[in-house]
Protein backbone atom coordinates (compact mmCIF):
# COMPACT_ATOMS: atom_id res chain seq x y z
CA UNK A 1 0.00 0.00 0.00
CA UNK A 2 1.11 3.55 -0.74
CA UNK A 3 2.62 5.37 2.24
CA UNK A 4 0.16 7.74 3.93
CA UNK A 5 2.16 8.45 7.08
CA UNK A 6 3.10 12.03 6.10
CA UNK A 7 -0.61 12.93 6.07
CA UNK A 8 -1.91 10.69 8.86
CA UNK A 9 0.64 11.83 11.44
CA UNK A 10 -1.48 15.01 11.79
CA UNK A 11 -4.83 13.16 11.95
CA UNK A 12 -6.38 12.97 15.43
CA UNK A 13 -6.80 9.19 15.25
CA UNK A 14 -3.02 8.79 15.05
CA UNK A 15 -2.09 11.40 17.67
CA UNK A 16 0.98 10.49 19.76
CA UNK A 17 1.89 7.64 17.41
CA UNK A 18 5.30 7.66 15.77
CA UNK A 19 5.21 8.42 12.06
CA UNK A 20 7.29 5.40 11.06
CA UNK A 21 4.78 3.05 12.74
CA UNK A 22 1.67 4.29 10.92
CA UNK A 23 2.00 2.45 7.59
CA UNK A 24 2.45 -0.86 9.39
CA UNK A 25 -0.63 -0.14 11.49
CA UNK A 26 -2.71 0.45 8.35
CA UNK A 27 -1.94 -3.08 7.19
CA UNK A 28 -2.86 -4.38 10.64
CA UNK A 29 -6.19 -2.50 10.48
CA UNK A 30 -7.21 -4.05 7.16
CA UNK A 31 -7.26 -0.67 5.43
CA UNK A 32 -9.19 -0.30 2.17
CA UNK A 33 -8.68 2.72 -0.12
CA UNK A 34 -11.57 4.09 -2.18
CA UNK A 35 -11.86 7.09 -4.52
CA UNK A 36 -15.09 8.96 -5.31
CA UNK A 37 -15.96 11.65 -7.83
CA UNK A 38 -17.77 14.88 -6.92
CA UNK A 39 -21.48 14.14 -6.45
CA UNK A 40 -20.94 10.39 -6.11
CA UNK A 41 -22.65 8.58 -3.24
CA UNK A 42 -20.30 6.90 -0.79
CA UNK A 43 -23.10 5.00 0.91
CA UNK A 44 -26.85 5.47 1.05
CA UNK A 45 -29.08 5.17 4.07
CA UNK A 46 -29.63 1.44 4.46
CA UNK A 47 -26.30 0.44 2.89
CA UNK A 48 -23.62 -1.48 4.81
CA UNK A 49 -20.65 0.65 5.89
CA UNK A 50 -17.12 -0.34 4.84
CA UNK A 51 -15.59 0.82 8.13
CA UNK A 52 -14.32 3.95 9.84
CA UNK A 53 -13.54 6.45 7.09
CA UNK A 54 -10.53 8.78 7.08
CA UNK A 55 -10.98 11.53 4.50
CA UNK A 56 -7.62 12.03 2.81
CA UNK A 57 -8.78 14.68 0.34
CA UNK A 58 -11.97 16.46 -0.74
CA UNK A 59 -15.07 16.92 1.40
CA UNK A 60 -18.08 14.77 2.30
CA UNK A 61 -21.65 15.67 3.20
CA UNK A 62 -23.62 13.60 5.72
CA UNK A 63 -27.40 13.88 5.45
CA UNK A 64 -30.64 12.16 6.36
CA UNK A 65 -34.01 12.08 4.61
CA UNK A 66 -37.48 11.56 6.06
CA UNK A 67 -40.19 9.44 4.43
CA UNK A 68 -41.34 12.47 2.41
CA UNK A 69 -37.87 12.99 0.94
CA UNK A 70 -37.04 16.11 2.95
CA UNK A 71 -33.29 16.30 3.49
CA UNK A 72 -31.53 17.39 6.67
CA UNK A 73 -27.79 18.02 6.49
CA UNK A 74 -26.17 16.62 9.60
CA UNK A 75 -22.68 17.88 8.85
CA UNK A 76 -19.68 17.98 6.56
CA UNK A 77 -16.40 16.10 6.77
CA UNK A 78 -13.18 17.81 5.70
CA UNK A 79 -9.79 16.37 4.80
CA UNK A 80 -8.07 14.92 7.86
CA UNK A 81 -11.32 14.14 9.67
CA UNK A 82 -12.96 10.75 10.22
CA UNK A 83 -16.58 9.65 9.80
CA UNK A 84 -18.90 6.65 10.28
CA UNK A 85 -17.14 5.75 13.53
CA UNK A 86 -20.30 6.14 15.63
CA UNK A 87 -22.25 3.90 13.24
CA UNK A 88 -19.82 1.01 13.33
CA UNK A 89 -19.10 1.50 17.04
CA UNK A 90 -22.83 1.11 17.77
CA UNK A 91 -22.84 -2.18 15.89
CA UNK A 92 -25.41 -0.89 13.39
CA UNK A 93 -25.31 -3.11 10.30
CA UNK A 94 -26.86 -0.59 7.89
CA UNK A 95 -26.20 3.13 7.77
CA UNK A 96 -28.98 5.44 9.02
CA UNK A 97 -27.48 8.32 6.99
CA UNK A 98 -26.36 9.07 3.44
CA UNK A 99 -22.86 10.28 2.65
CA UNK A 100 -21.95 12.00 -0.61
CA UNK A 101 -18.72 13.41 -2.05
CA UNK A 102 -18.96 17.20 -2.34
CA UNK A 103 -15.58 17.19 -4.09
CA UNK A 104 -13.42 14.44 -5.56
CA UNK A 105 -12.44 12.33 -2.55
CA UNK A 106 -9.90 9.76 -1.48
CA UNK A 107 -10.90 7.79 1.61
CA UNK A 108 -9.21 5.15 3.73
CA UNK A 109 -11.62 2.74 5.47
CA UNK A 110 -10.36 1.00 8.62
CA UNK A 111 -11.95 -2.17 9.97
CA UNK A 112 -13.45 -1.15 13.31
CA UNK A 113 -13.08 -4.50 15.08
CA UNK A 114 -9.37 -4.49 14.32
CA UNK A 115 -9.15 -0.89 15.47
CA UNK A 116 -10.65 -1.32 18.95
CA UNK A 117 -9.17 -4.71 19.85
CA UNK A 118 -5.49 -5.44 20.40
CA UNK A 119 -4.10 -7.26 17.39
CA UNK A 120 -2.28 -10.60 17.46
CA UNK A 121 0.93 -8.77 16.57
CA UNK A 122 0.55 -6.74 19.79
CA UNK A 123 1.37 -3.43 18.06
CA UNK A 124 3.11 -1.12 20.49
CA UNK A 125 0.85 1.82 19.65
CA UNK A 126 -2.50 0.03 19.41
CA UNK A 127 -3.57 1.08 22.91
CA UNK A 128 -2.88 4.70 21.95
CA UNK A 129 -5.06 4.24 18.86
CA UNK A 130 -7.93 2.99 21.04
CA UNK A 131 -7.52 5.95 23.40
CA UNK A 132 -7.58 8.35 20.45
CA UNK A 133 -10.77 6.77 19.13
CA UNK A 134 -12.49 7.15 22.50
CA UNK A 135 -11.57 10.84 22.56
CA UNK A 136 -12.92 11.32 19.03
CA UNK A 137 -16.21 9.61 19.94
CA UNK A 138 -16.55 11.86 23.00
CA UNK A 139 -15.88 14.96 20.89
CA UNK A 140 -18.47 13.87 18.32
CA UNK A 141 -20.99 13.49 21.14
CA UNK A 142 -20.33 17.09 22.18
CA UNK A 143 -20.82 18.21 18.56
CA UNK A 144 -24.18 16.43 18.39
CA UNK A 145 -25.23 18.08 21.65
CA UNK A 146 -24.35 21.43 20.07
CA UNK A 147 -26.43 20.59 16.98
CA UNK A 148 -29.39 19.57 19.14
CA UNK A 149 -29.11 22.85 21.05
CA UNK A 150 -29.10 24.75 17.76
CA UNK A 151 -32.18 22.95 16.40
CA UNK A 152 -34.04 23.50 19.67
CA UNK A 153 -34.08 27.25 18.98
CA UNK A 154 -37.55 28.28 17.90
CA UNK A 155 -37.02 31.06 15.34
CA UNK A 156 -34.68 31.45 12.37
CA UNK A 157 -32.98 34.40 14.08
CA UNK A 158 -32.39 32.35 17.23
CA UNK A 159 -30.97 29.49 15.16
CA UNK A 160 -28.68 31.86 13.26
CA UNK A 161 -27.50 33.50 16.48
CA UNK A 162 -26.65 30.09 17.94
CA UNK A 163 -24.98 28.96 14.71
CA UNK A 164 -22.80 32.07 14.54
CA UNK A 165 -21.84 31.79 18.22
CA UNK A 166 -20.76 28.20 17.55
CA UNK A 167 -18.73 29.36 14.53
CA UNK A 168 -17.02 32.07 16.60
CA UNK A 169 -16.10 29.46 19.20
CA UNK A 170 -14.90 27.01 16.54
CA UNK A 171 -12.79 29.51 14.56
CA UNK A 172 -11.66 31.67 17.48
CA UNK A 173 -12.48 34.85 15.57
CA UNK A 174 -15.48 36.99 14.63
CA UNK A 175 -14.53 36.79 10.95
CA UNK A 176 -14.73 33.39 9.27
CA UNK A 177 -15.79 31.42 6.20
CA UNK A 178 -18.37 28.63 6.38
CA UNK A 179 -18.35 25.52 4.20
CA UNK A 180 -22.11 25.56 3.53
CA UNK A 181 -23.85 27.04 0.51
CA UNK A 182 -27.12 28.88 1.24
CA UNK A 183 -29.19 25.81 0.38
CA UNK A 184 -26.96 23.61 2.52
CA UNK A 185 -27.12 26.05 5.44
CA UNK A 186 -30.92 26.13 5.19
CA UNK A 187 -31.01 22.32 5.26
CA UNK A 188 -28.57 22.24 8.19
CA UNK A 189 -30.73 24.67 10.19
CA UNK A 190 -33.97 23.00 9.02
CA UNK A 191 -35.40 26.29 7.72
CA UNK A 192 -36.74 27.58 4.41
CA UNK A 193 -34.08 28.86 1.98
CA UNK A 194 -35.90 32.12 1.18
CA UNK A 195 -36.66 32.81 4.83
CA UNK A 196 -32.98 32.25 5.65
CA UNK A 197 -31.88 34.79 3.03
CA UNK A 198 -34.35 37.36 4.37
CA UNK A 199 -33.16 36.81 7.94
CA UNK A 200 -29.49 37.22 6.96
CA UNK A 201 -30.25 40.40 5.00
CA UNK A 202 -32.17 41.83 7.97
CA UNK A 203 -29.30 41.03 10.34
CA UNK A 204 -26.91 42.82 7.98
CA UNK A 205 -29.22 45.84 7.68
CA UNK A 206 -29.45 46.02 11.48
CA UNK A 207 -25.67 46.09 11.78
CA UNK A 208 -25.37 42.68 13.42
CA UNK A 209 -23.09 41.22 10.77
CA UNK A 210 -21.55 41.64 7.33
CA UNK A 211 -21.35 38.87 4.79
CA UNK A 212 -20.35 38.18 1.21
CA UNK A 213 -21.24 34.74 -0.08
CA UNK A 214 -19.80 32.33 2.53
CA UNK A 215 -17.61 34.88 4.34
CA UNK A 216 -19.06 36.38 7.52
CA UNK A 217 -18.00 39.04 9.99
CA UNK A 218 -20.00 39.18 13.21
CA UNK A 219 -20.39 42.68 14.64
CA UNK A 220 -23.00 42.46 17.38
CA UNK A 221 -25.37 39.54 17.89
Amino acid sequence: MKSYSDFLVDVALFANIEKDKIDGMLDCLGTIKRSYKKGETIFLSGDPVLGVGILMSGSVQISQEDILGNQTILGQVLAGQIFAETIVCAGVEHSPVTTMALLDCEILFLQFKRLVTTCTSACQFHSQLIENMLQILAQKNLIMNRKNRLLSQRSIHEKLNQFFMDMIEQHGTYKFKISFSRNQLADYLCVDRSALSRALSKMQQNGKLNFKKNEFEIINL
